[in-house]
Order: structure tokens, then C-alpha cells, then sequence
């Protein structure tokens, strides 16, 4: 685990809020040189903390209508492996959760109209017990994620 100081956890911040932004701007709105901040951002980088750079896409505008998530019980270790292949194999699941509790596999799930999601829960059906809620709204979609720690203002 890399060690993640204050400092790291405001270039953190700024950068989930816009990625796009340069180590000239980054630099400006924290208080370091240019240099400093391409230093500290490439080994978040190489330490895994910073994992990518990501548009991110409003499934709704983008035309799939339908947002899901389905819970998945399967029978054993082998179904559960193969709930993970299906879930990275398939272009409308966006995320495969593997959890503790009386389900195996949570995924999110999203397809243009409601009869598209038919033809996936049938291929879930072959490898356990699969229940499926339809998101009404999305209150709260994506949060940025902060420092575990308190810590003074930025």
C-alpha cells in the first residue's frame, strides 16, 4: 500500500474532479511547482492508487435506458467462476462484485431497453439463482473517494 499523504490526497482530489487538468493547473491549485506534481502523480501512478483516466459516461444519455443490478446465488466455485467469465465477456455488465452474505455475484448492469435484459438473466439461470432490481433514479451516481483520514483543510 503506498503511503498517501495530504498533499497526495488534494491532487487526488483535483484530479477526480477533472482528470483532464494539466500539472501546470494542478500545480497552481495546490501550491507546488509543476515538476513536484508530475513527480508525486506518477508514483500514485506506479503504486496502483491512480489505476486510470476515464471519461465518464451517462449510460442514460448515451442510450441505455435501463439500469439493473443483479444479485447472483450460484451452486458452487466452479458457477461462480463462470458468473465472473460471463460478467467480463459481456458489453452491457459494467461491474461484477464478488461478495459474502447469501449471494455470490452482485453486477450492474445496463441495457438500452428492458427486453434486452432478458437474454443475460436466461445465460444467469444456467449458472444459479439470479434476482434482479431495476433502478428507478440514481440519487447519489458517483462520489469521489476522499482520504481515510481526517485531515485539515486543503
Amino acid at each position: 500500500m503506498a503511503e498517501v499523504d495530504e498533499t497526495d490526497w488534494h491532487l487526488l482530489g483535483l484530479l477526480q474532479e477533472d482528470a483532464r487538468r494539466g500539472y501546470r493547473e494542478l500545480a497552481r491549485q495546490a501550491g507546488l511547482s509543476p515538476v513536484t506534481v508530475a513527480n508525486r502523480v506518477r508514483r500514485l501512478e506506479n503504486a496502483g492508487v491512480i489505476s486510470g483516466y476515464h471519461a465518464r459516461v451517462d449510460p442514460t444519455a448515451a442510450g441505455y435506458a435501463v439500469t439493473a443490478f443483479i444479485v447472483v446465488d450460484t451452486r458452487g466455485r466452479r458457477e461462480s467462476l463462470r458468473v465472473a467469465d460471463l460478467a467480463k465477456a459481456h458489453p452491457f455488465v459494467l461491474e461484477d462484485h464478488r461478495v459474502t452474505g447469501s449471494e455470490d455475484h452482485v453486477l450492474k448492469v445496463v441495457v438500452p431497453r428492458l427486453a434486452d435484459l432478458e437474454p443475460l438473466i436466461d445465460q444467469l439461470n444456467e449458472l444459479g439463482k439470479p434476482a434482479t432490481t431495476i433502478v428507478l433514479s440514481s440519487p447519489k451516481p458517483w462520489s469521489p473517494i476522499d482520504s481515510p483520514q481526517p485531515m485539515s483543510n486543503h
